[in-house]
């Protein structure tokens, strides 16, 4: 008989409509749901913190430390293997449905620079037991404003069977989005 308990994972998730004055709290744990592999099952899968990478420099007095920090992108049951680490300030996870036709739903990864205003993005798809990038990187420049969680759902779109993405016009000093297409790399 197995008598082992599970660590409860933290399932906080960043529902306000923009950040609490203390960045401390924070969730570093969010979501995702949908069919990321061929089981007909809804899986879960947490945005964790997974670890801090202290910079190279050695401290010295009135020197900020630079640290780096990651996060994985875990799921319920272990069935999904973990997603490679990801290193940021933040990330952000938004289920794209099935954007490469395979019958699985997709996930975006926004991920928010550690030393600018922006966020990487990137697309995964779960194939053959391992998640593989589908998108290139492209990045959100925020000009340090708090994206909320329905403008990054509304960041890629399909329509007529094209993968479009808005992107940030920093040209324009009213930071309009333009629509790109987004080519899968898979």
């Amino acid at each position: 008989m197995n008598n082992t308990v599970e660590a409860a994972i933290d399932t906080g998730v960043m529902i306000l409509s923009s950040p609490p004055e203390d960045a401390q709290i924070i969730p570093d744990t969010i979501f995702v749901e949908g069919h990321f592999d061929a089981d007909t099952s809804q899986d879960v899968g947490y945005g964790v913190f997974y670890g801090r990478i202290d910079g190279e420099k050695k401290h010295e007095e009135d020197t900020e430390v630079v640290s780096k920090t990651q996060y994985i992108v875990r799921f319920q049951d272990n069935k999904i293997r973990p997603m490679p680490v990801v290193i940021g300030r933040h990330i952000r996870l938004v289920n794209e449905g099935d954007l490469n036709g395979d019958g699985q739903d997709d996930i975006s990864i926004f991920v928010q620079s550690m030393h600018a205003c922006l966020c990487t993005c990137s697309t995964w798809s779960y194939m053959d037991g391992r998640w593989v990038r589908i998108t290139n990187y492209w990045d959100i420049p925020t000009a340090c404003d708090y994206l909320s969680d329905e403008d990054l759902e509304h960041r890629v779109q399909m329509e007529d069977g094209v993968i479009y993405y808005y992107e940030t016009d920093i040209t324009d000093k009213d930071l309009p989005l333009v629509k790109k297409e987004l080519t899968l790399i898979r």
